[in-house]
C-alpha cells in the first residue's frame, strides 16, 4: 500500500572534498607529534597549538553540521509523521493479540478442567472395577470352597454306597448314591460358578489397568502462519532480599549491576570524602582548550 505522493529530497550542501579533510586531519597530527614540552617555555606553546588545533575542529564539526542538520531536520519531521500512525497501528495490533491471547488462556484452562474431571471420573472408575474384582474374586474363592466340599461329600457317599452294596443293604446303598449323584451335580455347579467368577475378575482387572481419560483438546483452532508460545522470564520482587541472596551465594553476582550515575554523582559532590564499601573515588586529570 503506497501512501507517498511525492517525495523531496532535502537540499543538502556540496560536501568537500576527502583530500581536504584529510589535509586539515595530516596537519593537525603533524603539530602535535612534533611539540616536545620541556620548558614552561614549550608548555605555553603547546597552549598556543591546543587552542588553534582545536579550532580546526571546531571548524571541521561546524561543516558536518551544515551538512547533517539539513538530515536531521528531515528525518525527525519524517519520524514524527509516521510516529503517530504507527504507534496507533501497534495499539490496534497489541489489542487484538490481547484478545486472542485471553481466548487462548480461557480455553487452555477450559480444557485443563475438563481434563481434570475426566481423570478423576476415570479413576473413580478405575477404583469401582477394583473393587468389584475383588468382591467377584471373593464370590469365586467361595465356590471353590462350595466345590471342594460337595467332592469330599461325593466321595464320602460313594465310599458308603460301595460299603452297603457290599454289605447287600440295597436301600441304603441307593440313599447313598444318590447323595453322591447330588453332591457331584453341586461340585459341578460350584466350579462352573467359580470358573465364571475368575473370568470376571480378569475381565474387570484388565479393564481397568487401561482405563484412562480420553484427552480434551482445546477448541482454540490452529492456523498456519499464527501460533502461541509460552516464554519464561521473571521479575524482581524485591531488591533488598535479592541483594542478600547474592551476598550469600555470589555465584550469582551477574544478577546485580552497580548504577554508576549515583555514584559518581557522589564521587563528584563529596570527592575525598566518599566512603563506600567496593568503590574507589578519584579524580580524573583533563585539558580543556577554549577558543580565542
Amino acid at each position: 500500500m503506497e501512501l507517498v505522493e511525492e517525495i523531496r529530497p532535502a537540499a543538502l550542501p556540496a560536501l568537500p572534498q576527502k583530500a581536504a579533510l584529510e589535509k586539515v586531519a595530516d596537519s593537525v597530527n603533524a603539530v602535535a607529534n612534533s611539540i616536545t614540552i620541556n620548558s614552561p617555555a614549550m608548555y605555553e606553546i603547546a597552549v598556543e597549538e591546543l587552542t588553534d588545533l582545536q579550532r580546526k575542529v571546531d571548524d571541521l564539526t561546524e561543516q558536518r553540521f551544515k551538512i547533517t542538520r539539513p538530515m536531521d531536520a528531515s528525518k525527525k519531521e519524517v519520524m514524527d509523521l509516521f510516529r503517530g500512525p504507527i504507534e496507533r497501528c501497534e495499539a490496534g495490533i497489541a489489542f487484538l493479540k490481547k484478545l486472542m491471547l485471553d481466548y487462548v488462556t480461557a480455553e487452555k484452562k477450559r480444557a485443563a478442567e475438563a481434563q481434570r474431571i475426566a481423570d478423576e471420573q476415570a479413576r473413580q472408575e478405575r477404583l469401582r472395577l477394583e473393587s468389584e474384582a475383588r468382591d467377584q474374586q471373593a464370590a469365586a474363592d467361595q465356590k471353590v470352597r462350595e466345590a471342594q466340599a460337595a467332592a469330599e461329600k461325593a466321595t464320602a457317599a460313594t465310599k458308603a454306597a460301595e460299603e452297603a452294596t457290599a454289605a447287600g443293604d440295597t436301600e441304603a446303598a441307593n440313599k447313598a448314591s444318590a447323595e453322591a449323584l447330588a453332591a457331584n451335580q453341586v461340585q459341578a455347579a460350584a466350579h462352573a460358578d467359580a470358573q465364571v467368577a475368575h473370568a470376571r475378575v480378569t475381565l474387570n482387572q484388565t479393564i481397568a489397568s487401561v482405563m484412562t481419560a480420553p484427552v480434551v483438546a482445546s477448541a482454540a483452532p490452529k492456523i498456519a502462519g499464527v501460533s502461541t508460545s509460552e516464554r519464561w522470564t521473571a521479575e524482581v520482587t524485591d531488591l533488598l532480599t535479592l541483594v542478600k541472596f547474592v551476598a550469600a551465594n555470589p555465584q550469582y553476582i551477574t544478577f546485580l549491576q552497580a548504577n554508576m550515575t549515583p555514584i559518581k554523582q557522589m564521587a563528584t559532590s563529596l570527592k575525598a570524602n566518599m566512603k563506600i564499601d567496593g568503590v574507589r573515588a578519584f579524580p580524573q586529570a583533563g585539558i580543556t582548550a577554549r577558543r580565542k
